[in-house]
């Protein structure tokens, strides 16, 4: 089988995770059970996702020297991923979120400060031409600034590469790159945030984004699965359904696996199947990046 080869331009935080019996309300203070430092940011965990779920990843990030990012370089030695990339830049912290977890739900809210991750420069992603070029897919979030995001679909596009683009934390960025993005995965809130109006009906938000000039559209909706419109015509597939642990992660795990399996050469669906089951073992565990599962662990839980 072909070997994905994907290029993911994102961020990079260290999660500081706080677990508590409920998520206080405003005003509230809760005695929290279990406080963890994990690496996160949305890029790096789609990163993760995708190295482990057998891609060829290139992480193009920036992060601090204030110590923060050892916590991320700790798990990039530990699962392989090649960091040559990753760029430091010594006047900006590292991005860091706080992560509020109930022990109950698995629900979760998430305060970021971006950091570095808003400091890498269109200048910079030049310097990587070649390497979005040779790409199979580019895979970008909206953690990192602007410019790079804007200079990265333009690379790609001049070279026929893939762009997937999940659409989060929403920015209006996305209305400057939609008409060059392949495939848009948005969940729900942010499918409503790029087109408004439809009281939660997520198919007329799809087709809303389709005419927009997106070529693919596919919206995770939680425990039902995911939903797809656009070339290839519209279906759902699916969630698999399990007991969560954690749900921190989860939409990126989905984004990465998705985007290897598209890489690879499978269909649509079968992609979307695959991001479906590797997302499902994620939330299994705790954690974002750490919790990722392996091309085998989920291929062997398909079987089940």
């Amino acid at each position: 089988m072909k070997k994905a080869k994907i290029t993911v331009l994102g961020s990079y935080n260290t999660d500081i995770t706080l677990n508590v019996p409920h998520l206080p309300t405003d005003g509230e203070t809760v005695f929290g059970t279990q406080m963890k430092y994990n690496p996160g940011g949305k890029g790096s965990n789609q990163a993760v996702a995708a190295h482990r779920a057998g891609a060829d990843v290139t992480f193009i990030a920036k992060v601090g020297c204030d110590g923060m990012e050892k916590v991320g370089f700790e798990l990039y030695e530990k699962t392989g991923l090649p960091t040559d990339n990753i760029i430091r830049d010594e006047t900006a912290s590292t991005g860091v979120a706080a992560i509020e977890v109930d022990n109950v739900t698995a629900q979760n809210r998430i305060i970021v400060v971006p950091g570095a991750n808003m400091r890498i420069t269109a200048g910079e992603v030049r310097e990587r031409e070649d390497i979005i070029a040779n790409s199979d897919i580019l895979l970008l979030q909206l953690e990192t600034g602007r410019e790079a995001i804007i200079e990265a679909v333009k690379i790609a596009k001049a070279h026929k590469v893939t762009v997937v683009l999940n659409p989060a934390p929403f920015s209006d960025v996305v209305f400057d790159i939609i008409k060059d993005v392949d495939y848009i995965t948005p969940n729900e809130t942010e499918a409503d945030m790029i087109a408004p109006g439809h009281d939660g009906n997520f198919q007329w938000a799809a087709s809303d984004i389709i005419g927009m000039g997106c070529k693919n559209v596919i919206i995770t909706i939680g425990r039902q699965g995911s939903y797809y419109k656009g070339v290839k015509g519209e279906f759902v597939v699916p969630a698999r359904q399990v007991k969560a642990v954690d749900t921190t992660g989860a939409g990126d795990a989905y984004n990465g696996a998705f985007c290897t399996a598209l890489g690879e050469g499978k269909s649509v669906k079968e992609a979307m199947t695959f991001a479906s089951a590797f997302a499902s073992l994620s939330v299994t565990r705790p954690g974002a990046a750490s919790s990722m599962p392996t091309k085998e662990e989920t291929e062997e839980f398909m079987k089940e």
